[in-house]
C-alpha cells in the first residue's frame, strides 16, 4: 500500500486541497494541536502537509514533534495569513530526513 498525502490547515486550505484530490484532510480552525496530533498518528501517511498558520498556533511540544517527524514527512506551507513558510527546512533536507540521501549530490 502506498503512502498517502494528508494536510492540516484551515477550512480554506483543507478544501483547496480536497479538491485537487488530497483525502486524507484535518481541518484545525481551534484546535492545532489535536488535528496535528491525528495527523501525525494517522496510518499510512507519508506527507503531512502543514499550513505555517496552524503549525505556529500549535504547542511547541506538538511543533518539536512534527519537526522531528520521519514519518510522516512534515511540509510547512504558508498560510492563508503569511507569505512565506518560515521556520521550515527545504524539500532536500526533508528528504534527507526521511530517506538518509542526500539527493543534491
Amino acid at each position: 500500500m502506498k503512502d498517502a498525502i494528508a494536510v492540516v490547515g484551515d477550512s480554506e486550505t483543507v478544501l483547496g486541497f480536497r479538491l485537487a484530490g488530497i483525502q486524507k484532510a484535518f481541518e484545525s480552525n481551534r484546535d492545532a494541536d489535536a488535528a496535528l496530533t491525528q495527523a501525525l498518528a494517522a496510518q499510512g501517511v507519508g506527507i503531512l502537509i502543514v499550513s505555517q498558520d496552524v503549525f505556529e498556533t500549535a504547542s511547541a511540544k506538538i511543533r518539536k514533534s512534527a519537526e522531528d517527524s520521519t514519518k510522516p514527512v512534515v511540509v510547512v506551507i504558508p498560510g492563508k495569513n503569511t507569505k512565506v513558510a518560515q521556520g521550515s527546512a527545504n524539500l532536500a533536507q526533508l528528504v534527507k530526513r526521511a530517506i538518509g540521501v542526500d539527493i543534491m549530490k
